[in-house]
Formats: structure tokens, sequence, C-alpha cells
């Protein structure tokens, strides 16, 4: 049976895995694009980056702190 400390490590883990695209697709050569009205940049990138990284961290945090 799932808790609730692996729920969270598995949403920390899909977001870890999010972040690590975003990186991925930053030094893939294709920026600047527009994908659905969105001007798709490297500052806008690494906006998202900072925030998955944010998400990811305070995830593991909070599933460090249950038992």
């Amino acid at each position: 049976m799932c808790t609730k400390r692996d729920v969270i490590i598995f949403f920390a883990g899909a977001e870890a895995f999010h972040t690590f695209a975003q990186i991925m697709f930053m030094f893939s050569g294709l920026l600047p694009m527009t994908v659905f009205s969105i001007n798709v940049t490297s500052e806008y990138l690494m906006g998202c980056i900072i925030f998955n990284s944010a998400v990811t961290t305070a995830l593991l945090w909070w599933a460090s702190t249950l038992e």
C-alpha cells in the first residue's frame, strides 16, 4: 500500500524529470520558439527551471519530515 510519503516522493521524481527535460531543451539549440502563442526563450526556461527545482526541493523536504 502506498503511503503519503511514497506519493510525495513520486511527484518529486516527476518534477525532477521535468526540470531535467527543460535543461536539455535549453541546450538543444532550438530556442527561441513559439509554442501555443508562448514565446519560449532561454530566460523563460531558466525561470521554469528555477521554479521546478524549488518545487522538487520542497517536495523532498516534505517527504523527509514524514515517517
